[in-house]
Formats: C-alpha cells, sequence, structure tokens
C-alpha cells in the first residue's frame, strides 16, 4: 500500500536475506560450486570433485577458492564475473597493466601442449560443460595447506591439443596406442605405447598393451589368477578383438555418485571371457526367468544368455539377453529391455556392429546411450506396415524417438509426451 493506492507486486523490490556463507539459490545467488579435494586426499581408483559455471546463478563463474578449514581441499566458489572480461578461448593475462583479464584471474591459464601462451577458460566436470570442440582437461593448482595440490577440470579448445586424436587403436601408428587425455573427458590421443600387444590380447599388466590398459570382464585389474585382456576405447564391435563387445564405462562420476549429469562415460572394449574359468557355465546349469527364452551356455567364455532373445526382449537379469547384452532397467524399461551396445546403422549383414533381428534399430538416445549407439526393438509410428506395433504393448510400449527432433522409430515404456 502507498498512500492508499494498490500497487502490482512487481512494483516493489523485496529484500533477501543472502548471507555470503550459505549456498544460495531463489534470489539469492550461489555461493558455493563444489569442494575439490587435493590429491592426496582423493582416494585411490577415484577422481575429485570438480565444478562448472552451470552450477553458479546470477552471471556468476566457479572458480578454485581458498583451502578449507581441515587444509585437504579447495572450497569451489561462484564469483562475479571481472569487469571487462574476455570470451573463453582469448589470450590473456593476470596483469592489469596488459588490459586482457579473464572472468578471474584463475580462468587464465596456459595448456601443457602450448606453454606461454594462455587463454580464457572455464571450469569444468566434463565435456558436456564445456564449449563444442573443446575438452575437459585437468590442470594442477597450487599445493593447500596439507602440502599436496589438486587436479581441477579446465575448458580446452582443440587448438590448444596438439596430440593426435583417435577413435579406436587402428587410428594410431606402430609404437602408440589410443590413450585417454585425462580423466574428466572422453577425448583419446596417440600416445607411445608402453607394450605391444593389441587389443584383445592376453596380458598380464597394462604395461604389455598399446593401450596400457589390461583388464578383465568386470574391469578388475590383473592379479589373483583372474582372465585380462588388453583393452582399448571404441565406439562399435568391430573396433575391438574378436572375444569382445564395446561397452559404456563410466570413467569418473566427480565424486557424486547419485548424479549422472557430470560422469564422463566412455566406450571400452570389454571381453566376453569371465574372470575365472572354473567359474564358467555348463548347458545344464544356465536358465532364463522371462517366457518364451532358451538357456544356453557359451562354454567358451563361460557366460549363460538366453539364445531367443532379440532387441527389446524383457528381462531381469543380463542372463536373459543375448550373449554379450545388457539387461537395462528403469522408467524407460519396465519389466527390463534387453540391449547390446556398439552398433553402428550402416553396419553389413552378418557384421559385429549389426543388430540382431530384422525389426532391430541401432540408434542412440543422446545421454542414456552416449557416447555409443545401442540395438532397440524398431517400430514404425503411424503405420500398419511391417513391425507398426511394439511387440510389448501390453506392457506399456510404444513407438517413440530416440530424441526428441528425430521420428518415433524405437519401442519404449511410458505414456508418450
Amino acid at each position: 500500500m502507498d498512500a492508499g493506492v494498490d500497487h502490482p507486486r512487481d512494483a516493489y523490490v523485496f529484500d533477501a536475506d543472502c548471507p555470503l556463507d550459505a549456498m544460495g539459490g531463489g534470489v539469492c545467488p550461489i555461493n558455493f560450486c563444489g569442494e575439490l579435494q587435493t590429491i592426496a586426499s582423493t582416494p585411490a581408483s577415484s577422481y575429485a570433485q570438480s565444478g562448472a559455471d552451470t552450477l553458479c546463478n546470477s552471471g556468476r563463474v566457479c572458480v578454485v577458492g581458498p583451502a578449507v578449514a581441515a587444509g585437504d581441499a579447495f572450497q569451489l566458489d561462484c564469483v562475479a564475473p571481472a569487469s571487462g572480461a574476455l570470451a573463453y578461448g582469448a589470450a590473456c593475462s593476470t596483469n592489469p597493466a596488459d588490459g586482457k583479464p579473464c572472468a578471474h584471474d584463475s580462468l587464465c591459464v596456459s595448456a601443457p601442449d602450448f606453454p606461454g601462451q594462455p587463454f580464457c577458460s572455464s571450469m569444468c566436470r566434463n565435456d558436456a560443460d564445456c564449449p563444442t570442440g573443446s575438452s575437459c582437461l585437468e590442470y594442477t593448482t597450487a599445493a593447500a595447506p596439507n602440502g599436496s595440490p589438486a587436479r581441477v577440470g579446465m575448458c580446452t579448445p582443440a587448438a590448444k591439443i596438439a596430440a593426435t586424436t583417435c577413435r579406436r587403436e587402428s587410428d594410431c601408428p606402430a609404437g602408440e596406442g589410443c590413450m585417454p587425455t585425462g580423466g574428466r573427458t572422453g577425448l583419446y590421443t596417440c600416445q607411445t605405447a608402453p607394450g605391444a600387444k593389441t587389443v584383445g590380447q592376453a596380458c598380464g599388466a597394462a604395461a604389455e598393451c598399446r593401450s596400457g590398459a589390461c583388464f578383465d570382464r568386470q574391469f578388475g585389474l590383473p592379479g589373483g589368477g583372474n582372465r585380462t585382456y588388453c583393452t582399448s576405447t571404441c565406439t562399435v564391435n568391430s573396433d575391438c578383438g574378436p572375444d569382445q563387445t564395446c561397452a559404456r564405462l563410466v570413467q569418473n562420476n566427480n565424486g557424486t555418485a547419485s548424479d549422472p549429469t557430470d560422469d564422463v562415460v566412455v566406450g571400452i572394449c570389454q571381453t566376453l571371457f569371465i574372470p575365472r574359468a572354473a567359474a564358467g557355465c555348463d548347458p545344464s546349469s544356465c536358465t532364463v526367468t522371462v517366457a518364451g527364452g532358451v538357456a544356453a551356455c557359451d562354454v567358451t567364455h563361460g557366460l549363460c544368455y538366453n539364445s531367443a532373445a532379440l532387441p527389446g526382449s524383457g528381462c531381469s537379469a543380463d542372463t536373459d539377453c543375448a550373449l554379450g547384452g545388457v539387461c537395462a532397467l528403469g522408467s524407460r524399461f519396465p519389466h527390463g529391455y534387453c540391449q547390446t551396445f556398439g552398433c553402428s546403422p550402416t553396419a553389413a549383414p552378418g557384421s559385429a556392429d549389426r543388430c540382431a533381428g530384422t525389426d532391430s534399430i541401432c540408434t542412440q538416445r543422446g545421454g542414456p546411450d552416449a557416447p555409443l549407439n545401442a540395438c532397440y526393438e524398431g517400430c514404425a509410428f503411424g503405420s500398419d506396415a511391417g513391425n507398426a506395433s511394439c511387440t510389448r504393448s501390453d506392457e506399456g510400449y510404444f513407438c517413440d524417438s530416440p530424441v526428441p527432433s528425430a521420428a518415433a522409430q524405437i519401442c519404449l515404456g511410458q505414456t508418450r509426451t
């Protein structure tokens, strides 16, 4: 009320309690964007939590702040960008006299391949936090009070990476392997190979392989008598050895197991051989839990599977699916859904990259499948020809689009939106 005259609500500015030591949100600026552990305080086989501008609001940017009280990590802060800040990728300087500021001095960095050529960067958790064509690489900070530095993800333009990129081992010349550029990126580059064994060959140590990676079927390291094989990055099954398939692997969850949006997921060749031969199946030991299934045992690899399963078949476990297949669960897959990964939409019949079944479709559902294509039961929405309806329509499956901009062509669960 003002002198007895009503005014619309948006004519007033309301005070808000926005303390600097609170997380913030709503009408308040977000103050914090994570906590970055030092190398010494990060558990083995895991990654410290990095941050990104998307975790801030009000136009703020995420930067490495002061050390936490325990001295074993850095607080990641959301701060207002500096006045006159240059765009991402621009040449920069932390000297005010040069007039080339980034949004924050800590964002003016030099890529390892181009020392002495600093550029404006931004923090990242994975490649998706970076502009198109850039990769999330790790840069080392100053030491924290516990004496150890930390590794923080920073977006790096392709022009600042000198190495030859690769998508499979065969992309690299002899003496080099296709190896990850870091734990926060899906970028692989050709690097000097530690060993001569190629993808799919048996190995007893990572140093024996061109890729520098030696795992069993559960991606366990050599030791204790488990069967391990050289692996490498892949996009389709034919990138791998004859007893391997191309599988999705979460390489780094950014220290946030409940949040898949900040994960780094890569395609990795996975052996079909179970870790211990003595634990392999025999024809009498395999069963399936779905009607119409045919239990089978792949004696060579030691795996039980369903020889009648096709993409989209119902399941409750991987053994209800085809050899090398997985039982996908979740809201889009009521009662389970058999899938295989590493297919190619253009694969020739009989190829390892071809989906089984004449009505199957090889495609990618954005985040859930990336970076690989997967096999689905195909359909033709609005048509009475061929595979027009989904075989599991009585379970709530319908013809839907893999991504919003595409035509409906695969069978998925849930109500159509």
